[in-house]
């Protein structure tokens, strides 16, 4: 894994699943972790293992639906740190998992305020701290449902697509400016989220079993290696965790 010796990475999302296990694999690459969570106590566990290892982190409150949070809490990290190198989006919610007709509009529209919004409001905040330094690293949460279009899940999927176009309009606006943007598709992952997506038998993922599913540690290496020199060549692209070649220079075991 590459050496994160230094670098100060803000996660967003922090307190469990994906983002909890990504707090702790770039801890113990070397970098000092800001977990963000809108209940930062739930943060604290995470802390607390990672100081256990003698690692560097701290919890922050932070709801990434709200712009001027996500402002005060990038200025303030920034204001702490000296410098931010690293964006971690991992916030996200399922949404109403029903047929359109059925969905509460309230809902459905906080799904897209968590999941594509809250991306937004983070990348927006950081960019300007990172073209000072002509450097830094962002990473979304993509998925394969961003490009399947699944009965049911017209939020999550519509959330994530968006997700996915942000990224790549972010990359082509930075391409010059010496920052790395990676849409990165974790796989089918054992958190919360993915037993919520469960809950409702309306199309064929839904009929799959969480508990088979890989553990939230294994893409969190991956990104820990997205956050490194090494994947440099991969900056702007969409990234599979399923894929091979991508498994292999991560240090992934291959998949059956």
């Amino acid at each position: 894994m590459g050496d994160l010796e230094d670098k100060i990475a803000i996660i967003i999302g922090a307190s469990r699943g994906i983002g909890a296990s990504t707090g702790k694999a770039l801890a113990n690459a070397g970098a000092t972790v800001c977990l963000a969570a809108p209940a930062p106590e739930t943060c604290e566990p995470i802390v607390d293992s990672i100081h256990a290892v003698a690692g560097e982190a701290e919890a922050f409150d932070c709801d990434v639906s709200d712009s001027a949070q996500v402002e005060d809490l990038v200025s303030n990290i920034h204001k702490k740190y000296g410098q931010i190198d690293i964006l971690i989006n991992c916030a996200g919610i399922m949404g109403p998992v029903a047929r359109l007709e059925d969905c509460d509009p309230d809902a459905w529209s906080q799904c897209i305020s968590i999941n594509l919004t809250g991306a937004f409001n983070a990348c927006r905040a950081v960019l300007p701290y990172f073209r000072r330094r002509n450097s830094g690293v962002i990473v979304n949460m993509s998925t394969g449902a961003a490009f399947n279009a699944l009965q049911g899940w017209s939020a999550y999927s519509s959330s994530k697509a968006g997700l996915v176009m942000l990224s790549q309009i972010i990359a082509a606006e930075v391409q010059d400016a010496g920052i790395r943007i990676y849409s990165f598709q974790p796989g089918m992952v054992n958190t919360k989220l993915g037993h919520q997506s469960m809950k409702v038998d309306i199309n064929k993922v839904t009929n799959l079993d969480p508990n088979s599913f890989s553990p939230p540690t294994e893409p969190a290496q991956a990104i820990a290696w997205l956050c490194s020199e090494e994947a440099a060549d991969l900056a702007g692209t969409e990234v599979v965790i399923t894929d091979p070649a991508f498994r292999r220079r991560a240090g992934l075991q291959p998949v059956d």
